[in-house]
């Protein structure tokens, strides 16, 4: 038995090359794949500035960081960005023990992180 994750795009009123992503579940080496698919299928129909929220994200190991960073640098290819919203204590600490705070567009809300498109 797998971890599970599901994403959901919602999108933000008046960016039409923007996307909100709820996260929910684990990030991990068992579905990074998956994930990693959906983002760049969303990046190459011309969403470039994409906000994860990661209020339900439970858990990321070190191979969904790496994903994560990817997608950053992805977005800002193409002219966009990647920004994580919401992220958990346990998440946040995971991320920072990588040393990846300050790769990564981290902000407390979604609120705040769509204010910064």
């Amino acid at each position: 038995m797998g971890n599970q994750i599901t994403i959901a795009f919602k999108d933000i009123p008046g960016k039409a090359d923007s996307r909100l992503v709820e996260f929910v579940g684990d990030l991990d080496a068992t579905n990074v794949e998956n994930v990693l698919e959906r983002i760049i299928a969303l990046m190459n129909d011309g969403i470039v500035h994409i906000v994860a929220d990661f209020e339900k994200l439970r858990y990321v190991n070190s191979t969904g960081l790496g994903i994560l960073l990817h997608f950053s640098k992805m977005a800002k290819e193409k002219g966009g960005c990647f920004k994580i919203a919401h992220v958990n204590e346990h998440v946040f600490e995971i991320i920072e023990i990588i040393g990846a705070t300050t790769l990564l567009e981290i902000y407390d809300s979604v609120e705040e992180a769509i204010g910064s498109l």
